[in-house]
């Protein structure tokens, strides 16, 4: 993201970051860009589906540290997509990118991959810790830099757009930012952060005091996130720059436009090899509305962050937001999700570490955003728009959902659900009794109420319609160690937040639990069944946003962490009970019985004993030869296939052959000592 290849030339250029002592000062963040960088750097699992536990322990302590050098932190989330939909093609391209990271992750190759929960994490943390944030309307650079501008304070990101914008206080890139070694001064022992500084002053001077508005002209030549010029008339602008090399090209174009009094004879220079023509017109038009975007004006944030108040008018087409969605969308009380359903009737679906010859997990819970998508389009507010269907008075609406098929994008127009008993405004629908909107939920993940008799907790009582609605809707079906292993790790999630005393034994052992690397190759059919849970759960949860929180919302971070339901799973195909991992401490062990019964209430018998039975042996061993297979012809592509198909397969064959002998092996072995124990 960001102004192409500025990043790496302000970093190969010593002259531009200048080391600083931050402290006492307000401190605007790149929310989004934060919470990328903590979770990445510090090598957080992203293999197995997100260790949440670990992200807050990771994203508390960044703020505890701020507070030990009293810096006040305003976070600034990015919210829906670009509606003006100049920035979709580059969507697009991430979005390949992602599912190839994704797909590496799963064949045991590097990559890099956010799991799906983590921006609905890291504002419930933001939330318990008190830190002020707001989730804009569309994306946050802008109003970041210009509340950065009206405060005279830095902002700390690594996206280059914010070395364009005029920002007197500079930018903080977050990889300079070393927040994890709290300093002290000197001459009063106060605490600091060692940091890096830029300012685009340091930038002007370089260039012979360069006018500051040919910056945001430098920004669009080199192109960005909404521009790409056909600069194929340009000059090639390497062969100015004193500075051969990767990063020639950004300096040659500096070099050039420092020769310039403005940005008027600059494009008037750049252009005049073309001519008056059409194509002159249009790149001159692309080349304004580009300088536009880094124009600074007043921020419609900072009122926000004094009053608790949002923008009341959101510009152009986000004004077909309804306007009780205003506040707690700033306030991150909704998915941004709604705003791109809404004002483009369009999402893309996040890709997960998963099987990648099934189909694409959130499949599985299609039938839940469908609902979410009635209640917002198809209510009697919605006027009819473009990709609506009418038939006397029905309204047919759909959403273009992007999802893989296989390691390839694709997109299918799915239609909205609305609703039994939901025909108000959608202005009202906070209003509506509790009891009906609580009907709303049930019934689009297709339960019933949990009773009070089975003492599940508030916290979990979403979680366990989700594993209801999962076990029902996914394929290919979840085995039992599955259904048990995430049982359990919701039971432990609990019970470690209330650190009973009982519990502590049982911490311990699920701590070592988590620790061990266990297999070195991921478990696909498990991922992926994890992986549909997930989607069921963050589907659900937005779903309970948008109906004001009919189920009492749950801590996100108690009820997922990778590593450990891998890990318990894995013990439990070994053959251990679910109860035996919570010896010692008996309200854990009921607990978890509580939580299976209330799932299993909601399944049928052929269901109910498929659930309850563990796989045979026969069966785990085509498991495991299915799993060594996709491996192995995994490692066959890494390797530019050294290796024939033929040979996998003899390979695989030989291991299941040798298997099959070392049990004949132990059976016979068995026998003969039981034949001699009875003589």
């Amino acid at each position: 993201m960001g102004v192409h290849g500025l990043y790496r030339y302000i970093e190969s250029n010593s002259d531009f970051l200048k080391p600083r002592c931050f402290r006492e000062s307000r401190l605007i963040i790149d929310g989004s860009n934060l919470y990328y960088n903590l979770y990445f750097r510090s090598h957080v699992d992203q293999a197995h589906g997100g260790d949440y536990d670990d992200f807050e322990k990771i994203v508390t302590l960044f703020f505890r540290n701020l507070r030990m050098c009293d810096i006040e932190p305003y976070v600034v989330l990015d919210g829906g997509a670009d509606v003006s939909g100049k920035k979709f093609e580059t969507l697009k391209t991430s979005y390949r990118e992602r599912i190839k990271r994704a797909n590496a992750l799963s064949r045991g190759r590097s990559g890099e991959i956010l799991p799906i929960l983590t921006k609905h994490v890291f504002k419930q943390i933001l939330r318990k810790l008190g830190i002020p944030f707001i989730q804009c309307l569309a994306e946050a650079d802008w109003e970041a830099a210009a509340l950065a501008s009206e405060w005279n304070c830095p902002v700390l990101s690594n996206d280059s757009d914010f070395y364009i914008f005029n920002i007197k206080s500079g930018v903080l890139p977050i990889d300079h930012f070393q927040w994890r070694k709290v300093s002290k001064l000197r001459h009063n022992s106060k605490n600091f952060i060692p940091t890096k500084s830029y300012s685009v002053l340091n930038l002007y001077a370089a260039f012979n005091r360069m006018n500051k508005y040919n910056l945001s002209l430098f920004a669009v030549i080199l192109g960005n996130d909404y521009t790409k010029l056909d600069n194929s008339a340009f000059p090639n602008f390497s062969k100015f720059s004193t500075r051969p090399g990767a990063t020639a090209q950004v300096d040659g174009v500096l070099v050039w436009l420092s020769k310039f009094p403005g940005p008027k004879e600059a494009i008037a220079a750049l252009l005049s090899p073309l001519g008056k023509n059409k194509k002159s017109d249009s790149i001159q038009l692309a080349i304004n509305q580009g300088m536009a975007e880094y124009r600074l004006r007043p921020s419609s944030i900072g009122q926000f962050f004094m009053s608790g108040e949002p923008q009341s008018v959101p510009p152009g087409p986000l004004q077909n937001l309804p306007a009780w969605t205003l506040k707690p969308l700033a306030e991150g009380k909704l998915a941004s999700t709604i705003i791109e359903v809404v004002t483009l009737q369009r999402v893309m679906l996040n890709p997960q570490v998963e099987d990648f010859e099934l189909s694409s997990s959130s499949e599985t819970s299609r039938l839940i955003r469908q609902v979410m998508y009635g209640i917002l389009l198809c209510t009697r507010w919605q006027k009819v728009k473009k990709g609506s269907r009418s038939s006397g008075d029905e309204q047919q609406t759909d959403v273009e959902e992007y999802s893989r098929q296989e390691k390839t994008v694709t997109s299918s127009m799915v239609p909205a659900v609305l609703p039994r008993g939901v025909v108000t405004h959608l202005d009202s629908l906070w209003e509506m009794p509790q009891q009906l909107r609580l009907q709303v939920m049930l019934e689009a993940l297709g339960v019933s109420l949990i009773s009070d008799s089975l003492h599940v907790p508030e916290a979990l009582q979403l979680a366990v319609y989700v594993t209801c609605f999962w076990l029902k809707h996914a394929t290919p079906e979840p085995r039992a160690e599955m259904f048990w292993a995430l049982l359990t790790s919701l039971a432990y999630g609990h019970v470690s937040r209330d650190q009973a005393e009982d519990s502590e034994p049982v911490i311990l052992r699920f701590r070592k639990l988590k620790s061990r690397k266990g297999q070195k190759l991921l478990d696909l059919g498990f991922a992926h069944a994890l992986c549909q849970w997930q989607s069921c759960l963050k589907d659900s949860f937005c779903l309970n946003q948008l109906l004001n929180h009919p189920v009492p919302e749950p801590e996100l971070a108690r009820l997922y962490c990778g590593t450990l339901v891998h890990g318990v799973t894995h013990e439990l195909k070994r053959g251990i009970e679910p109860e035996s991992l919570f010896a010692g401490a008996p309200v854990a062990i009921r607990l978890y019985q509580n939580l299976q019964t209330a799932v299993e209430r909601e399944l049928d018998d052929d269901l109910l004993m498929r659930m309850r039975t563990r796989p045979s042996e026969s069966q785990a061993v085509v498991d495991q030869l299915s799993q060594e297979f996709k491996h192995l012809m995994a490692e066959d592509e890494v390797e530019d296939d050294e290796v024939e198909d033929d040979e996998v397969l003899e390979q695989t064959y030989s291991f299941h052959t040798k298997n099959k002998t070392k049990r004949k092996k132990r059976k016979s072995r068995s026998k003969k000592q039981g034949r001699e124990s009875r003589q």
